[in-house]
């Protein structure tokens, strides 16, 4: 029988699912996090000085850690070790993200946690997997985008590849091993069995560059095949940026009538056609530079929208999470002086994710968790 858990009255879909998250940093802990969102119990293990995250000057700990408890734990003595292992004895999900060999030099790889645990979902994430020629290398996100090809790919006519300022490699591989955990849990729900998952951010980046890769994953047409000199960034005279997308041909033609009105020659025969636009890129889009250029943000949103063409403007993070549309989807919950982005899908008109705890302290649950596990608090 399964042992005593942290009451959650919370009728989320994961509620009765527990999650033991061994890792530090971003890709694991935000993986974790989008479980607890959904109402896993997740159990944080810190080393002795915490999550390095904790320290950075960035606030990525509390907001990839919120909704869980922390227990700090010297996986390298033994009695700690015992102390972790006795938790995943009664843990559904194991995540980790350390380079391959550490968590079993540690004594909590996933044959240890096997042994106690055989039908455990033991979710490991590394930079470039638990098997191949760079498996033992170190990296980051950037390292990952540009191995995998992901960085080979412009976003904007006119520039070559950049970094995004999202990590993009971490990120996927959190939502990757998410999706992962989730299909273990229903195939051990029908076989009783658990497994092992290696997930590598490295290939999670690969499998979104593919997206601009196509089935012949090769760059065509100087690379901007996947671009259009229409659907970019666009500065006006106040300075602020407008996002326009006029993929479509009837956008284009929609937003052509608004344009041209400040120059004239995006009437030209050159830009009729979608081929003929990409022969003649580079002319279009100094063309409609110098067009959004001409006028405010203000005035461009009111004429743009009145012919329905998709057009946003940039804003910053804390505009967008306190719109209306925001507020009234639900996904940005305010709570004790913070702000929080959940998990973003509605279910039947109502969010998905909940809120029940901001990032704990330090060992904060450390006590009530391995008194609930059995033994004694080390």
């Amino acid at each position: 029988m399964p042992g005593p858990r942290l009451s959650n009255p919370d009728l989320s879909p994961l509620v009765d699912v527990r999650v033991l998250d061994l890792s530090q940093l971003l890709p694991g802990p935000f993986c974790a996090q989008i479980l607890a969102d959904l109402g896993a119990e997740v159990i944080k293990v810190e080393p002795p000085g915490g999550d390095p995250a904790r320290e950075m000057p960035s606030d990525i700990f509390a907001t990839a850690n919120r909704n869980k408890a922390s227990v700090d734990l010297d996986l390298k003595a033994p009695l700690d070790r015992e102390a972790c292992l006795r938790l995943a004895a009664d843990t559904d999900v194991v995540v980790e993200g350390f380079r391959p060999g550490v968590v079993e030099r540690l004594g909590v790889g996933y044959e240890d946690v096997c042994a106690r645990n055989p039908a455990v979902i033991y979710c490991s994430i590394s930079g470039f997997g638990r098997t191949g020629s760079r498996r033992d290398r170190p990296g980051h996100d950037a390292n990952y985008l540009a191995t995998s090809g992901a960085l080979a790919y412009s976003g904007h006519w006119s520039e070559g590849p950049r970094r995004s300022g999202l990590p993009v490699a971490d990120l996927a591989a959190s939502c990757y091993g998410a999706i992962a955990i989730l299909a273990a849990l229903r195939e051990r729900a029908r076989t009783g069995v658990g497994c092992h998952i290696d997930l590598a951010m490295a290939d999670a980046a690969m499998a979104f560059a593919s997206v601009r890769g196509g089935r012949r994953l090769d760059l065509t047409d100087d690379g901007r095949a996947h671009l259009y000199p229409t659907n970019d960034l666009f500065s006006t005279a106040d300075g602020a940026v407008l996002a326009v997308g006029a993929v479509e041909d009837r956008f284009w033609e929609q937003l052509r009538k608004v344009v041209s009105q400040a120059e004239p020659e995006l009437l030209d025969v050159r830009f009729d056609t979608e081929p003929s636009r990409r022969r003649h890129g580079d002319e279009l889009k100094e063309l409609l530079d110098r067009a959004f250029a001409q006028r405010t943000a203000t005035e461009w949103l009111a004429a743009l929208e009145e012919y329905d063409v998709p057009v946003e403007l940039v804003e910053s993070l804390e505009t967008a999470a306190t719109s209306p549309d925001a507020r009234e989807r639900g996904i940005v919950a305010h709570v004790d002086g913070e702000v929080h982005v959940l998990f973003p899908a509605l279910r039947n008109g109502e969010p998905m994710g909940r809120f029940r705890r901001v990032a704990p302290a330090l060992g904060e649950d450390r006590e009530l968790l391995l008194g609930l596990a059995g033994g004694q608090t080390p």
